[in-house]
C-alpha cells in the first residue's frame, strides 16, 4: 500500500514533541517550538499534524512568502484582524498600538515593542476561552516587523494556555531572528526509515542498489524521496536505466522543481509567475494580471493536475519551493512584466503599498515615480510602526534614485530608518556612499547622527568615544537653520559623552560646553544664560513652559563641563528644579534627554532627586512600551543605586535590564558584556576571577570608546582595595578618575581619594581633594554631599575635631538613601575610635557598621568591619546570613507592584509581559510569603528586623 502525501515516517520524536507541547499548553503552561530544517524535511508537514491534533485550541496560521517580506505587519494582519474585536479588552495603550499597526485605526507611530506587547496580551485573552495555538509556517519570509512580534512573544510566554509554534528553514536571516527560542533541527530520514517511506511510496518493483543509491543522494530528505518515487521511471526504480544527476535535495530540489514547470508552456509560466510574484495568493489580482497579459482562461490547469498548485479561493503552491523555484527561476524581464501587470491591476485602497511594491519591482533603472510611490509607502509603514518594512522601502527607492543630491537624501533616510529597525550595518552601508558636500545643513546632521548611532549599534571600535564629535558636528550643521534642532543635537551629544567621557578625546567637551554655552543663552525666552569660567557663577537659563528645559539644561551642562565646582550649582540647581516643576518630565526633552538629569543631580550630590527623576523617566519608558529607553533607564537607575548600597535594589533592577535585553532578543552573553562592576565589588567577595571579571569589562568598554564604563571598572577595583585595606593600589586607581575630573565622575570619587590618600600617605592630594569636594558640596547643601564632606574632613581633622565631623557625617548621611556612606562613616568613626582606645565607642560604632554592611550584601567591607571589631573584642562575629523572602527578583518586583496596589493587568504593561504570568507569579509568591491576599503583602515584605527586603 502507497505512503500517504504527507507520511511522517520517522518524525516520531518531533511528533512527540508537539504532543507534549500541546499538552503542556492546555495546563496553563506556555510551550514554544521551532522547527528548523532543509527544505522538504517535513516541517510544513508536521505543522500540519499539531493543528489537526489542536481541535480544542484557537488555531491561528501564519505563513511566510518571499513576496510579502517587506510589507509591514502582513501576516500578523492576517491572523489578527478576524479576532480585532477583542483588541478592545486590551490595555488602552496597547490597543491603540496594535489598531495602529494592523491599519485599522490611526493614531500616534506605536513603538514596535509595545505592539508585541499587545498581541501577547491579545494571545493571553484569547487562551481564557479556549487555549491557543499560533503557527508560523515559512517563518524566514514572514515580513519583518511579524517576524519579530512572534520572536518577542515567544521569549515572553510563560503562564497562558498559548502555544506557538514555527517552522524556519536553515540558512536564513529568519533563522537568526529566532535563534533562542527552543530550537528542533530537522535532519533528513535515518537510512532505514528513508528507505520505508521510499518503499512504501512506490508501486512498483524497487531495485535495493537502486534504493540505497537515492536515500544517499538525497540525504533522506522526505519531500525529495516523494517526488522522485513519482518523477523517476519503473525502469529507473527497478535499476533497468541510469538514474539522472544530479538527484532533488537541497538546492538542487529547487531545480527540480525548476525543471518541471519549464517544461510547461509560454502561457502556463507566465501564469504561474504571476501567481508566484502575487504574495497574497488574491485569485482577483492575479486572473486581472492575467488578463491584461492576454493569457488564456485555462493557462493554470496543468499545474492544477499536476498538484503543484490549487486555485480555491486562493491561490497556494503545493510547497514553498515551488513558488521559489518559479520566480527565481524566471529572467528578469520576465519578473518586471510580471510585477507591471500586477501593479497595473493592485487597485485597492489597503494595498497601495503592495502596488508600490509592484512598481518598484518592474523597473530595472533610475525611476522617480516609483521611487515617490515608495517614499509614500515608507510614510505609511513608518505610521504604523514598521520600521523595518519602511528601511526596505526606502532603501529601494535610492536604488531607483539617479545619482545626485536626491539619492543621497533618500540614502540618509533609508539609513535612519534601517538603525531604528535593528539593522546598523545595513545602515553604515547606505550611509557609505552618501556625498556629504551635496547635503543640505539639516540632512547632513542627520547623516552624521545615523553614522553615530549606526557604528555604536554594531559594535564599531570605538564607536561610542567618536559619536559625541558626530553629533556635535550634527549641532554645528542645524545651528544657523534650525536652532531647537541644534540644541537637541548638543544634548545627545552630552548623553553620548557621558558614555564616552574623557575616551572622546581632547576638546571635544570644551567645544561642546562651547557650542552649549551659545545656544543655551539664546533660549526661547531671549534670557543670557551661561558664563565662562572667568566670569564666576552661572546665571541659568530657565523658560516659562516645560519644553523650555533644552536651554535650561543645556546651560547647566556647560557649566559643569568647563567649571565642576561652586561656580556651576546655581545653574545646575536650576536645570533640576526645572526639572521637577509640574508636567516639566512629560515634556519631549525629557523624554529623549531625561537621563541627562543623573550628570546634574550626582554634581549636587542630590540623591533624592536623582532617584526621583530617574523613577519617573522609567515610569514614562513603561507607559510607552519603549523597551529600548527603559533599558538605558533602568541600566542608569542600578548604577545610581549601587552607588549608594542599594544592592538588592540594584540587583533586581539589572535582573529586569538583563530580561529586556533578552526579550528583545539579545542572548545572554550579549546581555551580559558589559557588568555593573561596581556592584560586583560590592558584594563580592574579593578574588582573582572577581578581579578578571571586572578586568574583562574594562578591556570590552575601551574596545569599544565607553570610558564611562572603563571608570566604573577603575572605582570598583579601588573599592576592592579599600575593603582590603591596600589604600595604595586605591589611590592609584581613584587618582586617575580624579585628576581626568570629568564632569560630575571626578566629583564623585573625591571621598574615596580622600580616604585612600590619607591612609597612604598622600596628605597633599587629600588636602586638594577635600578642598574641591568642600567647594561643591558646601554651595549645594545636599545632605548627601553634607555626609561625605564631614567624613573626609574628619579623616584630616587634629583629634580634637575629627570626633564632631564623624558624628555630623552620620547625622547628614542618616538622612539620605545612601546607606553605603553611612556605613562607611560608622566603620571609618569606629576605627578612629579603636586607634584612640576608645573600645566601647569603637565597637558600638563598628557593630553599627557591619550591621550595615552585611544587610546591603556587601561581604568585603562586613569583613574589613569585622576584623576591625575582632580586633576591639578580641572575637570575630561570625558572618550572619541575610534576611530573605525567598522571592525571585521577576516575583519580587511583582509583589512590590502589587503592594502599591497595582492591578495584574497594570502589572503586566509595567513589565511586559502578561497577566497569567503576573498571577502565576503571585500565587508562587503568596505560597512563599505564606500569605492568602494582596493585603497581607506589605507586611509579608518586612524582614525580621523590621526593614523592607526592598530598600527604596
Amino acid at each position: 500500500m502507497s505512503a500517504s502525501p504527507d507520511a511522517l515516517v520517522g518524525r516520531e520524536r518531533e511528533q512527540r514533541l508537539l504532543a507534549a507541547t500541546l499538552a503542556d499548553a492546555r495546563r496553563g503552561e506556555s510551550r514554544v517550538l521551532v522547527l528548523r530544517g532543509e527544505p522538504g524535511t517535513g516541517k510544513s508537514t508536521l505543522l500540519g499534524r499539531a493543528g489537526a491534533a489542536a481541535q480544542d485550541f484557537t488555531v491561528l496560521r501564519l505563513v511566510g512568502t518571499e513576496t510579502e517580506a517587506d510589507l509591514p505587519f502582513a501576516a500578523i494582519q492576517r491572523a489578527l484582524l478576524p479576532r480585532a474585536a477583542r483588541i478592545e479588552t486590551l490595555p488602552a495603550p496597547q490597543a491603540e498600538a496594535l489598531r495602529v499597526a494592523l491599519g485599522t485605526s490611526s493614531g500616534p507611530v506605536p513603538d514596535r515593542f509595545l505592539v508585541s506587547l499587545a498581541v501577547l496580551s491579545l494571545l493571553a485573552d484569547l487562551s481564557d476561552d479556549a487555549p491557543t495555538l499560533v503557527l508560523a509556517d515559512d517563518a524566514q519570509w514572514l515580513d519583518r516587523e511579524s517576524l519579530d512580534v512572534l520572536a518577542f512573544v515567544g521569549r515572553r510566554l510563560h503562564a497562558e494556555q498559548v502555544a506557538l509554534v514555527l517552522a524556519v528553514r536553515t540558512g536564513t536571516p529568519g533563522e537568526a531572528a529566532l535563534a533562542d527560542l527552543p530550537t528542533v533541527d530537522l535532519a533528513g530520514l535515518a537510512r532505514d526509515e528513508a528507505l520505508a517511506l521510499l518503499r512504501g511510496r512506490v508501486g512498483t518493483a524497487l531495485d535495493p542498489q537502486v534504493a540505497d543509491s537515492i536515500v544517499t543522494a538525497t540525504g533522506g530528505n522526505p519531500l525529495a524521496l516523494l517526488d522522485l518515487s513519482d518523477e523517476l521511471s519503473a525502469a529507473q526504480l527497478a535499476g533497468r536505466a541510469v538514474l539522472g544527476a544530479p538527484l532533488p535535495v537541497g538546492s538542487h530540489l529547487e531545480e527540480h522543481y525548476q525543471r518541471l514547470t519549464g517544461a510547461y508552456g509560454a502561457a502556463t509560466r507566465r501564469w504561474l509567475l504571476l501567481a508566484a510574484a502575487e504574495p497574497t495568493g488574491d485569485v482577483a489580482y492575479v486572473a486581472a494580471a492575467s488578463a491584461t497579459m492576454r493569457l488564456p482562461d485555462d493557462a493554470s490547469a496543468p499545474p492544477e493536475q499536476d498538484r503543484l498548485v490549487s486555485v480555491d479561493g486562493r491561490v497556494m503552491f503545493r510547497h514553498p519551493l515551488v513558488r521559489s523555484a518559479v520566480y527565481r527561476g524566471a529572467t528578469g524581464s520576465e519578473r518586471r512584466a510580471a510585477h507591471a501587470a500586477l501593479a497595473d491591476v493592485t487597485d485597492r485602497a489597503v494595498d497601495v503599498d503592495l502596488r508600490a511594491w509592484h512598481l518598484s519591482a518592474a523597473t530595472s533603472g533610475p525611476d522617480e515615480a516609483a521611487a515617490v510611490a515608495l517614499e509614500a509607502g515608507a510614510v505609511r509603514a513608518h505610521a504604523r510602526g514598521g520600521y523595518a518594512a519602511r528601511a526596505a522601502f526606502l532603501a529601494r527607492a535610492v536604488e531607483l534614485t539617479a545619482p545626485g543630491p536626491r539619492r543621497d537624501e533618500r540614502a540618509v533616510s533609508a539609513a535612519e530608518a534601517a538603525s531604528l529597525a535593528g539593522s546598523p550595518v545595513r545602515a553604515l552601508a547606505l550611509l557609505e556612499g552618501v556625498d556629504d558636500a551635496s547635503l543640505t545643513p539639516d540632512v547632513l546632521a542627520r547623516s552624521l547622527m545615523a553614522r553615530a548611532v549606526a557604528r555604536k549599534y554594531a559594535g564599531a571600535p570605538r564607536a561610542a568615544a567618536e559619536s559625541p564629535a558626530l553629533f556635535l558636528r550634527a549641532a554645528r550643521a542645524l545651528r544657523a537653520s534650525d536652532p531647537t534642532a541644534a540644541r537637541d543635537a548638543l544634548l545627545a551629544a552630552f548623553g553620548e559623552i557621558l558614555a564616552a567621557e574623557s575616551a572622546a578625546g581632547d576638546g571635544v567637551l570644551a567645544d561642546l560646553a562651547r557650542q552649549a554655552a551659545a545656544l543655551g543663552a539664546a533660549g526661547p525666552a531671549g534670557t543670557s544664560g551661561t558664563g565662562t569660567a572667568d566670569e564666576g557663577a552661572v546665571t541659568p537659563t530657565t523658560g516659562d513652559r516645560p519644553d523650555d528645559l533644552a536651554p535650561t539644561l543645556l546651560s547647566a551642562l556647560s557649566a559643569l563641563a568647563t567649571m565642576p565646582d561652586a561656580r556651576c550649582v546655581q545653574a545646575l540647581r536650576s536645570a533640576v528644579d526645572a526639572m521637577r516643576e509640574p508636567g516639566a518630565t512629560s515634556s519631549e526633552t525629557f523624554r529623549r534627554h531625561g537621563l541627562l538629569a543623573v550628570a546634574a543631580t550626582t554634581a549636587l550630590w542630590d540623591d533624592a532627586a536623582r532617584d526621583a527623576l530617574l523613577r519617573q523617566a522609567a515610569a514614562q519608558a513603561r507607559a510607552a512600551g519603549a523597551l529600548p529607553t527603559l533599558d538605558s533607564v533602568l541600566w542608569v537607575l542600578s548604577l545610581c543605586e549601587t552607588v549608594v548600597g542599594q544592592l538588592d535594589s540594584a540587583d533586581r533592577l539589572l535582573a529586569e535590564v538583563h530580561e529586556l535585553r533578552e526579550a528583545v532578543g539579545l542572548s545572554p552573553e550579549q546581555a551580559r558584556v558589559f557588568a555593573n562592576a561596581e556592584l560586583l565589588a560590592w558584594h563580592g567577595p574579593d578574588s582573582p576571577a572577581l578581579r578578571d571579571r571586572i578586568d574583562d569589562a574594562e578591556r570590552a568598554a575601551a574596545h569599544l570608546g565607553i570610558g564611562g564604563a572603563v571608570s566604573l571598572a577603575r572605582t570598583a577595583r579601588a573599592l576592592l582595595d579599600l575593603a582590603a585595606g591596600d589604600h595604595a593600589a586605591a589611590f592609584e586607581g581613584v587618582a586617575v578618575v580624579a585628576r581626568e575630573g570629568f564632569m560630575q565622575v571626578g566629583t564623585r570619587v573625591l571621598p574615596d581619594l580622600v580616604e585612600s590618600a590619607v591612609r597612604s600617605g598622600h596628605d597633599d592630594v587629600a588636602r586638594w581633594a577635600l578642598d574641591r569636594l568642600a567647594d561643591v558640596t558646601l554651595a549645594s547643601g545636599a545632605p548627601w554631599g553634607l555626609g561625605v564632606l564631614s567624613r573626609s574632613r574628619a579623616l584630616l581633622a587634629p583629634d580634637g575635631e575629627a570626633d564632631a565631623h564623624f558624628r555630623d557625617a552620620v547625622g547628614h548621611l542618616s538622612r539620605t538613601r545612601s546607606v553605603a556612606d553611612l556605613a562607611r562613616a560608622h566603620l571609618l568613626h569606629g576605627e578612629w575610635l579603636r586607634r584612640r582606645r576608645r573600645r566601647r565607642e569603637a565597637a558600638a560604632a563598628l557593630s553599627t557598621a557591619l550591621d550595615l554592611f552585611e544587610r546591603m550584601g556587601a561581604d568585603p567591607f562586613a569583613a574589613r568591619a569585622r576584623r576591625e571589631l575582632s580586633a576591639v573584642t578580641g572575637r570575630a562575629p561570625a558572618p550572619r546570613d541575610r534576611p530573605t523572602t525567598g522571592l525571585t527578583a521577576q516575583e519580587q518586583t511583582v509583589v512590590e507592584l502589587a503592594v502599591t496596589g497595582a492591578t495584574n493587568a497594570e502589572i503586566a504593561a509595567s513589565l511586559f509581559i502578561s497577566t497569567h504570568t503576573v498571577h502565576y507569579h503571585l500565587r508562587k509568591a503568596f505560597r512563599k510569603l505564606g500569605v492568602t491576599s494582596r493585603r497581607q503583602l506589605a507586611h509579608a515584605l518586612r524582614t525580621p528586623d523590621g526593614g523592607t527586603s526592598v530598600p527604596r
